[in-house]
């Protein structure tokens, strides 16, 4: 009694080991599948390895359907997978909002800053430049004689 499994009990397998047994019974390739969906082999080994694909989630979850009606997997079977992927591409839209709205304070505050170093910059520059030309400066009185030239 106790050797009989229910189907609640019995261990889960990973979308990617379904999707990688029924393309093995098939007799297919990674690189078949890949070349069927248009994406590198890669991609596909990293959705059979159940790993996270650098792709945005729109694009992971069509891979997924495609890849799954080409090996003939159900709908139900993948299904409750794709509406994960749903939930977290909303929760890092989220995130991602506030990251844009913290960069915009940084960016006003990096152009602020630039901008105040650049007029001290030019001011210190025009100090020294009237500086340096009121030095510059002959007085001439000293060659002006202080006698009246006679001019006869």
């Amino acid at each position: 009694m106790k050797e009989e499994i229910t189907e609640s009990e019995a261990p889960t397998v990973s979308l990617g080991k379904k999707l990688a047994n029924l393309r093995l019974e098939q007799g297919l390739t990674q690189r078949n599948i890949a070349s069927k969906i248009h994406v590198k082999t890669s991609i596909i080994e990293d959705i059979e390895l159940d790993k996270t694909v650098n792709a945005p989630a729109v694009f992971l979850r069509g891979y997924i359907k495609h890849y799954a009606t080409i090996v003939g997997l159900p709908v139900t079977e993948y299904q409750e997978y794709l509406d994960q992927l749903s939930n977290q591409q909303s929760s890092n839209t989220m995130k991602n909002y506030s990251n844009k709205e913290q960069n915009k304070r940084n960016g006003k505050r990096l152009l602020f800053i630039s901008i105040f170093i650049l007029v001290i910059i030019v001011g210190v520059t025009a100090f020294f430049t009237w500086q340096d030309n009121k030095s510059e400066l002959i007085e001439v009185t000293h060659y002006i004689s202080k006698t009246p030239s006679t001019n006869s």
